[in-house]
């Protein structure tokens, strides 16, 4: 099937926004004018055969430069003399003077209009002819313009996500937040949200952290961990664990805004393969090269130079899923449990307590992480009084369960493994 055919049927089959739609690539567009583009070279003597050479000899340029506002220019100039042939005038149809002189805003494009052909500096001593086209310039004003339009929808869609991760951070916030109390507690969502947001995390949908495909997701690779993301989600029924009505509510927002952002990213690839595709249909028809030429020349914001999932992917991470913060973030780094009671030492690194009292007890001096020699010089005053407040709000069940086991690691000290049983054996003496 041919693309443009497939972009067609692409744009009508993801069920995209009508104001998307209407500023898609004008790929069908842009191919009409690139036929005209190479029916003018033709015309003027310069067949793609023709350029290809002039073009390896650099006997040929085509530039593609921009003026003040930004606006491309494009240019083909020569050197007659050293082979290829002599520029003639180009036929105008009816209008076209009038469509180029709206495009052209200078004066060495407005002389193209009167005369055949004119020299153009180059650096050096040599004179190069400016061969007059006019389809070339419509072509790119028109991949321009919807370049640019693009750019605006990207900045639309990245302001109106980023308000409502604002809102959706709000309404996370409400319903996660720690609830003082055992019967409080056993009313609130905050550990199915933290599972919900651990798969989250584990999926990286968006975003990869691994070493071998780091950096962001194509849009097929980011819907395939969505969806795993959901499967495993209701796998373990987290939903319908739900203990607050609201809870539901923030779970769908949070979907619908997934869904978005990968639609968002879809619709910008797709895109993106037209501008390339139409710029490696202008190359092979033309063999003017621009291939390179076109992503440096554009003043384009995000739509060449960047995704928007990168950014929003941050947001999201920083004002949603950090409402819930995650047990790994305050793992001790020697057990591998809960930091409780944290230590911080004097080079600001952090530890239990009962993983300091045992370095303490084996004479060790050096901070595990840094090597500074602070071991030996902590005690109660290095016990971080604010973390202690902040585990117990947050993780109240992690904190209990590492207690429990301080003092069960405090009594094999003291007594030995014999008295640490659930069953210990009968007193001897009696």
């Amino acid at each position: 099937m041919k693309f443009g055919r497939a972009f067609q049927e692409a744009l009508a089959a993801d069920t995209y926004p009508q104001h998307w739609v209407e500023k898609a690539v004008p790929y069908r567009q842009l191919k009409k004018l690139l036929g005209k583009v190479r029916e003018e070279l033709i015309k003027a003597g310069y067949d793609p055969d023709t350029l290809h050479r002039l073009l390896a000899d650099h006997n040929a340029e085509y530039r593609l430069e921009t003026d003040a506002s930004h606006l491309l220019r494009p240019k083909l100039v020569v050197r007659p003399a050293l082979g290829g042939p002599s520029p003639e005038p180009a036929t105008e149809e009816p209008g076209s003077q009038a469509e180029l002189a709206s495009l052209a805003s200078d004066g060495d494009d407005a002389n193209l209009l009167g005369s055949s052909h004119e020299h153009d500096g180059a650096g050096d001593h040599d004179d190069w002819v400016k061969i007059p086209l006019a389809s070339d310039a419509r072509f790119f004003s028109l991949l321009q313009s919807d370049v640019t339009e693009l750019d605006t929808l990207q900045d639309e869609e990245r302001h109106s996500m980023i308000s409502k991760i604002h809102d959706l951070g709000a309404e996370i916030a409400e319903v996660a937040k720690p609830r003082k109390g055992v019967i409080k507690l056993s009313k609130s969502d905050l550990y199915r949200w933290r599972e919900i947001f651990e798969l989250y995390l584990a999926a990286q949908v968006f975003f990869s952290t691994t070493e071998a495909s780091g950096g962001l997701r194509d849009s097929e690779k980011a819907r395939k961990q969505l969806v795993w993301f959901q499967d495993e989600v209701n796998k373990r029924q987290l939903p319908r664990k739900f203990k607050i009505e609201s809870s539901a509510v923030a779970y769908s927002h949070f979907l619908a805004l997934n869904a978005t952002l990968l639609q968002n990213l879809q619709f910008q690839e797709l895109n993106q393969t037209a501008v390339a595709k139409i710029i490696k249909k202008f190359d092979k028809r033309t063999s003017l090269g621009v291939k390179t030429t076109f992503p440096k020349a554009m003043y384009s914001a995000h739509f060449i130079s960047e995704a928007i999932s990168k950014d929003i992917c941050a947001q999201l991470a920083r004002e949603v899923v950090n409402r819930v913060p995650q047990v790994v973030d305050y793992t001790c780094s020697i057990c591998f449990s809960i930091c409780w009671l944290p230590v911080r030492l004097d080079c600001d690194h952090l530890f239990c307590i009962r993983c300091m009292i045992k370095m303490q007890n084996q004479n060790k001096r050096y901070c595990p992480l840094c090597r500074a020699d602070v071991v030996q010089r902590a005690n109660e005053t290095h016990i971080d009084e604010k973390l202690v407040r902040y585990l117990e709000q947050w993780f109240p069940k992690e904190t209990k369960e590492k207690q429990a086991y301080n003092e069960i690691e405090r009594r094999k000290e003291l007594l030995g493994d014999v008295y640490v049983s659930e069953n210990p054996p009968h007193c001897l003496v009696m």
